[in-house]
């Protein structure tokens, strides 16, 4: 009978289990569908400013600005996305792999690198390292606000122009779709790196298609890329959040998946279990009377 009990108590805790998998399933689908309609619906509005860059690019007199021009300094920063909460597979460990890459780097060619931090996991990470960050972003839960990207945008455009920082990279898990998510280094700042990732990623854009040549502009070119350059780091920033979020939960809900269907295995394989050894006990009960009854007989 012990052994039975036993059994019964290892069925309702994967009973349980499979309760809280299923749970934070359904809520990281939920939030999933919302940050990817938001990714989705951002693509046509990147394509554009992918075409606006390439007339930049292409104009017979390039562009002289501030944030084309090769970095002068030597102090490097990195903003990492990462999590608040766990159980979301290799979605933290990516990103640690290549942050560990980055200071790994830094040291060897003698580079300043200022860590800015998102997500209590890396936290988690960098203080494992005895590395304390230069930043962490708590004013937002997930994904910031336009308003709050672009007072980050700002601030790092700032630190870039008065030759604070030479580069700024993020490290986050990029959303390429539902089947393909990779934890990737995304290069802002020099602003022309950006340039060059969205026009790469953006609808092909054949060279004949369209020149600066066959546009009249007013403002001038170089008032326009002003603009443009910084709508394009402060619009990256908070697509790099959406896309880490859009990410996060899609693996939290593969891996709550596969929990659920494992404590649903786990729960059929007790319960055949639990049938037998109830069945044995019947057994072995029964063959006590039997047994019983023929030695009050004889």
């Amino acid at each position: 009978m012990a052994h039975a009990r036993q059994i019964l108590a290892r069925r309702r805790a994967a009973q349980n289990i499979s309760k809280v998998t299923g749970t934070m399933e359904t809520i990281s689908a939920v939030r999933y569908r919302q940050y990817y309609h938001q990714w989705a619906e951002g693509l046509a509005f990147y394509d554009a400013l992918a075409q606006m860059a390439y007339l930049m690019f292409t104009a017979e007199k390039p562009m002289d600005h501030p944030l084309m021009r090769p970095p002068t300094s030597k102090t490097q920063a990195l903003l990492v996305i990462g999590s608040d909460r766990g159980l979301c597979g290799a979605y933290n460990n990516d990103l640690f792999r290549l942050l560990d890459t980055h200071l790994k780097m830094a040291k060897k060619f003698g580079r300043t690198l200022q860590i800015y931090v998102k997500g209590r996991k890396v936290l988690g990470f960098l203080d494992h390292l005895k590395i304390k960050p230069a930043k962490v972003y708590t004013e937002f839960a997930e994904v910031p606000t336009a308003a709050q990207a672009n007072e980050i945008g700002d601030f790092f455009l700032k630190e870039y122009l008065e030759g604070r920082i030479g580069r700024l990279g993020i490290v986050y898990n990029r959303f390429y779709s539902p089947a393909s998510q990779k934890a990737q280094t995304l290069t802002v700042l020099p602003v022309a790196d950006l340039i060059d990732d969205l026009t790469t990623r953006s609808t092909i854009i054949w060279p004949w298609e369209q020149n600066f040549e066959d546009f009249l502009l007013s403002p001038s070119g170089e008032e326009i890329f002003q603009t443009l350059s910084e709508m394009i780091v402060r619009t990256s920033i908070l697509g790099c959040f959406i896309e880490a979020a859009a990410s996060e939960h899609l693996a939290r809900v593969v891996t709550m998946r596969n929990a659920s269907d494992n404590a649903d295995e786990m729960i059929a394989e007790l319960t055949k279990e639990y049938n037998r050894a109830r069945q044995g006990q019947i057994t072995t009960e029964l063959l006590d009377i039997v047994s019983g009854m023929n030695a009050m007989k004889s």
